[in-house]
């Protein structure tokens, strides 16, 4: 993840920003196994990653293959957050 982030051109603080917000939406959605109203709220935070790392493999001429899990996420995200 240091190699892309550097890539990138992103500072390392930030790889760890994005780093804590995916456990947190992973806690999250580990807890709404028993509270369900957090569901919503943590795939919306996955799903903004996944805008900011197709924007990320796109804005550095990544080819499409590479960006292909995270968009394959966001179009998950976007099935549970419209169902």
């Amino acid at each position: 993840m240091k190699q892309e982030f550097d890539a990138y051109g992103l500072p390392v603080g930030l790889m760890y920003g994005v780093g804590f917000i995916k456990l947190i939406s992973a806690a999250l959605l580990l807890v709404g196994l028993w509270y369900p109203i957090v569901i919503m709220p943590a795939v919306g935070l996955i799903a903004a990653l996944m805008i900011g790392a197709v924007a990320m493999h796109f804005k550095i001429g990544d080819a499409p293959k590479k960006s292909l899990p995270a968009i394959s996420m966001l179009l998950f995200c976007i099935v549970v957050l419209v169902s």
